[in-house]
C-alpha cells in the first residue's frame, strides 16, 4: 500500500512539473495562456443584412509583434486578414479571397473574454450597419 501511495505522489509531482513546463496551451485557449489567441475556432455570426453564418476561423502568428493573421472559412467564402492584439481587444482588417457573391473587404473588432471567446462586430466596406460575430475556441 505504501508503494502505491509513493507511486501516486511521484505521478502527481510529474504531472504538475510537466503542466508548468508546457504552459498547458492548446489552440484557442484563453488569452492568459502562452499561446494567446493562436488556434482554430468555430465562428457564428450575423452579417450586416441579417444572414446567419458559421464556419471555421484560424488565427496564426506573424513576424510582427502583437500582429496575427486570421482566416475565416464559411459557406461560399474564404476571407483573410491581419489584426493587432492590444490588451483584450483584437482589431482586424480583412478581404475576401474567394466569395460567390463578389469581392468584399472591411474591418472587425473583438473583445477577447477570459474564456477565450472573441465577441465583436464586423463591418463590410460600403454597408453602414455592422454584423456580429462570436468566435469560440475548438475543444
Amino acid at each position: 500500500m505504501a508503494r502505491l501511495h509513493r507511486s501516486f505522489a511521484v505521478l502527481a509531482v510529474l504531472f504538475v512539473a510537466l503542466s508548468g513546463a508546457s504552459g498547458c496551451a492548446f489552440p484557442g485557449d484563453s488569452i492568459r495562456d502562452d499561446e494567446g489567441i493562436l488556434g482554430t475556432y468555430t465562428v457564428n455570426g450575423v452579417d450586416p443584412v441579417g444572414i446567419e453564418y458559421s464556419g471555421t476561423v484560424t488565427i496564426v502568428d506573424t513576424d510582427v509583434a502583437d500582429e496575427y493573421a486570421i482566416e475565416w472559412i464559411v459557406t461560399g467564402t474564404i476571407q483573410q486578414g491581419t489584426g493587432q492584439l492590444v490588451g483584450d481587444r483584437f482589431d482586424v482588417e480583412w478581404v475576401s479571397v474567394t466569395d460567390a457573391r463578389g469581392e468584399s473587404s472591411g474591418t472587425a473588432s473583438y473583445v477577447v473574454d477570459d474564456d477565450g471567446v472573441l465577441r465583436g462586430t464586423r463591418l463590410v466596406d460600403g454597408i453602414d450597419e455592422p454584423g456580429t460575430e462570436e468566435i469560440f475556441p475548438e475543444a
